[in-house]
């Protein structure tokens, strides 16, 4: 490979490569920031790989989350297409495993919602993983969750239809029935591959073992023996919320990732979990209508509930967890991949392994992250008097602000302040869901290039925020924190 990609990005050295391509460390001499960069093998040659290729790198950069890796860039050179990503620290859950090392009941959970945040925000994009395993989802060095890979898969699939042994093992260990039988996969596809890999971590072992061909069939026709049986230790609630995840049929599977995430942290942090500490699985009949590949809610019967007992009040050690959970959580959904890149995502390391693999404490919460995202001087105001904040309305002109990280980075640590305040209990459920939505629909104006219309929509949030406050709708925390600390009061 030439040292420069594309007169862009200078190649330092490679760090991993495979049947599909390879990895290399590199940086962007422009920036000075430090990129992986993944190239696709010259031996994949069908053009309809080669664009699904660059199609699902398109898809995953559209995903704004920390609990997915970043997408900075996408091209080719040399007739070979090449993704530019975050590079990661600390390892993959693979390495882990070979490693030997032992997962706590509570670490498990922690980490598995965190995987079901990054893949509710898939879903929510329209993007399915299709491979989710141990060696896609990588914990970096301060604890935070990636998921990895996005449909490389399918890339794999379409050039070599896992010919190779340990292809085919690899990922036949995590394979939902339906993928087996050739169907194509789906949101539920992704919550059963997770199902799997949580099976794995509690037991030391993936739900099924064998052959290639003994593999399959036990996925499509056995039942898993439950977690609690191999390790009894796992929690009853937790035990069924793993068994229902790998129901063979996907309508008796978990509605979405967001409800697996729920159900996951009402485990990992049982003293304060938001927004509802008990999950519910879908009514077979009814989740049939539903559309999974965009991990919609289906109307639900029966329930997992987190029986830990909750303490009085949350401890200092408890409130670090939630805010560890909770830091990476914030989802703009359907953000188009030139206004990310033009922006410069936040985000954290790529899918790539390292020279210098940092191990993670077992048990051990990360730093508490700080609960006020974007100084004041980000914001650059533009214009005109603040606006009235009284119940009165809005009678003066409207004060206009540019974020000065970009809109889309702003937007999702303003959506993480919200759920901040939620692990806290200090907003109404309401009022959260509307902050939720408000924020949404100021991403989507920017992303349609309407900073107007973004700017109108958080003020308009932020006078509606401050009003709650004023009536108990809202407490003094890490949201009020957030915007008093951006300039908007």
């Amino acid at each position: 490979m030439p040292e420069m990609l594309d007169g862009r990005y200078q190649l330092d050295e490679p760090i991993g490569r495979g049947g599909m391509g390879e990895v290399w460390r590199g940086h962007d001499p422009r920036t000075g920031r430090a990129v992986a960069v993944k190239i696709l093998a010259p031996q994949v040659t069908q053009p309809a790989a080669r664009e699904r290729f660059a199609r699902e790198a398109r898809a995953a950069a559209q995903i704004v989350h920390s609990n997915v890796v970043t997408v900075f860039d996408t091209g080719e050179q040399d007739g070979r297409p090449y993704l530019v990503m975050e590079l990661l620290t600390g390892r993959s859950l693979a390495d882990e495993l070979t490693d030997g090392h032992r997962y706590g009941i509570a670490e498990v959970c922690r980490l598995m919602s965190q995987a079901a945040s990054g893949l509710d925000a898939a879903h929510k994009a329209g993007v399915i993983h299709r491979d989710i395993k141990p060696a896609n989802l990588h914990r970096t060095a301060d604890g935070t969750l990636k998921i990895v890979d996005f449909g490389i898969a399918q890339v794999a699939s379409e050039t070599s239809r896992l010919t190779t042994v340990g292809t085919v093992v690899g990922t036949a260990a995590y394979l939902a029935p339906e993928q087996i039988n050739g169907e194509a996969g789906t949101a539920a596809s992704d919550l059963y591959a997770l199902g799997c890999v949580a099976y794995e971590l509690l037991c030391g072992q993936p739900p099924f073992s064998g052959g290639a061909a003994d593999l399959m069939r036990k996925h499509i026709f056995e039942p898993p023996v439950p977690p609690a049986q191999i390790r009894p230790d796992v929690p009853a609630g937790l035990d069924r919320l793993i068994v229902a995840m790998l129901a063979k049929e996907p309508a008796g599977r978990p509605a979405n990732a967001e409800q697996v995430r729920q159900a996951f942290a009402a485990f990992a942090f049982p003293a304060a979990t938001a927004p509802n500490p008990t999950a519910v699985m879908p009514a077979p009949d009814a989740a049939a209508t539903a559309d999974p590949r965009r991990g919609a809610t289906m109307p639900v019967t029966g329930a997992w509930a987190a029986e830990p007992p909750a303490p009085s009040g949350p401890s200092r050690q408890n409130r670090r967890l939630i805010l560890q959970a909770v830091a990476g959580v914030a989802v703009i959904a359907a953000v188009a991949l030139g206004v990310t890149l033009l922006n410069g995502r936040s985000g954290t390391p790529s899918p790539t392994p390292t020279n210098a693999p940092v191990s993670t404490p077992a048990t051990q919460p990360a730093p508490e992250p700080t609960p006020s995202p974007t100084p004041v001087e980000s914001l650059r105001e533009t214009g005109s008097p603040e606006p009235e904040d009284d119940e009165g309305g809005d009678d003066g002109e409207t004060k206009a602000y540019t974020p000065s990280g970009g809109w889309q980075k702003w937007l999702g640590e303003f959506d993480r302040a919200v759920l901040l305040q939620e692990a806290e209990g200090g907003i109404d459920p309401k009022t959260a869901a509307k902050a939720h939505e408000q924020i949404r629909e100021a991403a989507r104006a920017a992303v349609a290039g309407d900073e107007s219309a973004a700017q109108d929509k958080v003020l308009g949030l932020t006078r509606d925020l401050f009003k709650d406050l004023r009536k108990g709708k809202l407490r003094n925390g890490p949201l009020t924190d957030f915007l008093k600390g951006a300039g908007l009061r």
